[in-house]
């Protein structure tokens, strides 16, 4: 931002543009440092207002690994969870671009679209036909209406805080496409809302069929099932302690989903009505957070920022499942009222000197609409993993994963009658370069992945006899990777 301060300059611009641009540069760069830097730092729900009129913006979420498993094949991950550590991750990338504009004094609007890329790349398949995603395309407009009051419409994710050694947002974690609005009173209250539509391309939402056009020759494909689920949350963040090293928030948040009713066909050829299907979550966060300014090394001034933020849900009917899910399996009814799940999660972070060391865990307990033994609706899983790391200078280091993991189903195994579940021990050796000098989230990152997983028995019986897998009780993972993040809004809040 410096440089462009200068060039601005250089090219002739108002001084006064390039005097507001260059004293606002540390500002700017902090909003848009890292995803845990929200939940680390004192911001509310809002995104910086522009500090010139006009501004484009690139910015970027990746990572890209490449890894054996020393046998002789690739390297993957061995997570039996839903939300397993991440020193075994894939590739996947987002590229952003947006335009903020300064309409009026205290009157802002942006426009972002962020596209994803996601794994395998084309150098493991030869095809040149990547999977892409559009994640975000919205629009948003802040203080036209009233100040603090930000008014937004679009296909955005709409997150709060994550934990990144699980590469997840416990508590919400919406993809939608619809709108919203949040509002904040000064630096101690922030209410935020949204709405959104979606449908899966599963028969539970959506079936088609082609028949005979009335005119022409060509067939007509028909929506005979059209069932778009309708998402609400609303989200509160209280912050009663609020400094500028230290501070609390409390956040209450709810989500209540809608699924009107429908008719499908079965394989068979009879139809089967479904009924209007309804579900609701209720989760809380408690976080606190300890900023201390340290001293300026190569890349500038440093803060070490600690936190740590516990998380807690409850979900009922079709609100238990993932709003891409199908909540109805093989056999198990045609709605998801009588499905729940309950939720316990943890992150933290701690910084000091050339020492920090990042935390994540969680606990999820969770029955479908037919539990029973013989559906296998139930699964209770979790996972802890701690993450110690050591600077050697200031711009590598060396970091130690240690995890575990273990998943249960209510399942019982055919062949020996005793409940199916497993666990993994997971233990990770990561030297690394930290382009972006100290601090666990300091990026870019190039580093060398080492990793051995060890699994139980009930582990090796989730793969098919025909998977190496199941007679492995211990493998490797050794890649070379890289990770990035820069001005990307999917991480900020």
């Amino acid at each position: 931002m410096a440089l462009v301060a200068s060039w601005l300059a250089l090219a002739g611009a108002p001084a006064v543009l390039a005097e507001e641009l260059a004293a606002q540069t540390a500002a700017q760069d902090a909003a848009a440092a890292t995803p845990e830097d929200a939940a680390a730092a004192p911001v509310l729900e809002a995104a910086p207002e522009p500090v010139a009129p006009h501004r484009f913006v690139f910015g970027s979420y990746g990572r890209v690994v490449a890894a054996s498993n020393l046998d002789g094949r690739l390297g993957r991950s061995t997570n039996l969870v839903a939300f397993g550590p991440r020193v075994d991750e894939d590739t996947y990338a987002e590229l952003e671009l947006r335009r903020d504009d300064r309409l009026a004094p205290g009157v802002w609007s942006r426009v972002v679209a962020t596209l994803a890329i996601s794994g395998p790349l084309f150098h493991f398949d030869g095809q040149f036909d990547e999977r892409l995603a559009v994640r975000n395309l919205y629009a948003e407009v802040e203080g036209a209406l009233l100040e603090g009051l930000s008014l937004w419409a679009g296909s955005r994710m709409v997150r709060g805080d994550d934990i990144y050694l699980l590469d997840w947002w416990p508590l919400d974690n919406l993809s939608v496409i619809g709108g919203g609005a949040s509002y904040r009173v000064g630096e101690l209250l922030s209410f935020r809302f949204c709405v959104g539509i979606g449908r899966p391309k599963d028969p539970f939402y959506l079936q088609t069929r082609d028949v005979v056009a009335p005119r022409g020759f060509e067939p007509v494909e028909v929506s005979v099932l059209d069932r778009p689920r309708i998402v609400t949350a609303l989200r509160t963040t209280i912050s009663p302690i609020h400094r500028e090293d230290f501070g609390l928030k409390l956040v209450l948040y709810g989500e209540a989903h809608t699924l009107p009713s429908g008719e499908r066909t079965l394989d068979d050829g009879a139809t089967e009505a479904l009924p209007r299907d309804r579900g609701y979550l209720l989760g809380a966060q408690v976080g606190l957070w300890h900023n201390r300014a340290a001293e300026p090394g190569p890349t500038g001034p440093h803060t070490e920022r600690s936190f740590v933020n516990l998380f807690a849900r409850y979900a009922h009917g079709l609100a238990a499942y993932d709003t891409f899910d199908s909540p109805v399996r093989t056999g198990s009814g045609v709605d998801s009222g009588n499905a729940s799940e309950a939720l316990l999660a943890l992150s933290g972070n701690f910084e000091a000197g050339l020492f920090g060391v990042q935390v994540g865990a969680y606990y999820r307990w969770f029955r479908d609409s037919d539990s029973s033994a013989f559906a296998g609706g139930g699964v209770n899983e979790g996972a802890f993993d701690v993450r110690p790391q050591v600077f050697l200078g200031d711009f590598a280091g060396v970091a130690l994963d240690l995890s575990y993991q273990a998943l249960a189903l209510n399942t019982l195994d055919e062949a020996t009658g005793d409940p199916v579940r497993g666990k993994v021990f997971k233990l990770g050796l990561i030297p690394f370069v930290s382009l972006g000098g100290r601090g666990t989230y300091a990026r870019p990152r190039l580093r060398l992945i080492y990793a051995v997983s060890m699994r139980d028995d009930g582990a090796r019986g989730f793969y098919p006899a025909e998977d190496p897998r199941s007679g492995q009780g211990v493998e490797h993972f050794l890649g070379v990777g890289a990770e990035w993040w820069f001005d990307s809004t999917s991480y900020s809040k």
